[in-house]
């Protein structure tokens, strides 16, 4: 684990520094797409190839992951079904203003986008 910012050059930065490590790892994952775009430009500059050398995947699914080469794996988080759910509790706490402080939960799965940046195991 390797904390960073959230932008590409801070993907690329910390890709390069576990690149560098004498025990190099086999797979990344990145807390957002952009790191993993970043990584993904330190890895091939390193003469290493995704996903057959090292496998990368992202987390949020944004639309130029699927751009990338390899395309990205990454997550949903299924932005849109988040939006409405949190709209319609809205409007739910707004018709019904007794509850008094009661708090409702949600649970929306994410969904795993497998792509080509992941070799499969075994």
């Amino acid at each position: 684990v390797q904390g960073c910012g959230y932008k590409i050059y801070d993907g690329y930065k910390v890709a390069k520094d576990f690149l560098s490590l004498k025990n190099r790892p086999t797979a990344l994952f990145a807390i957002n797409d952009l790191l993993a775009i970043g990584a993904l430009k330190a890895i091939k500059e390193s003469g290493l190839r995704v996903p057959e050398d090292i496998s990368i995947a992202g987390f949020d699914n944004i639309e130029f992951a699927y751009y990338t080469d390899p395309a990205l794996t990454t997550i949903s988080l299924k932005e849109k079904e988040m939006g409405k759910a949190a709209i319609e509790m809205l409007i739910d706490a707004i018709e019904h203003t007794s509850k008094d402080g009661q708090s409702t939960s949600i649970l929306i799965e994410p969904e795993l986008v497998v792509r080509d940046s992941c070799s499969e195991i075994g």
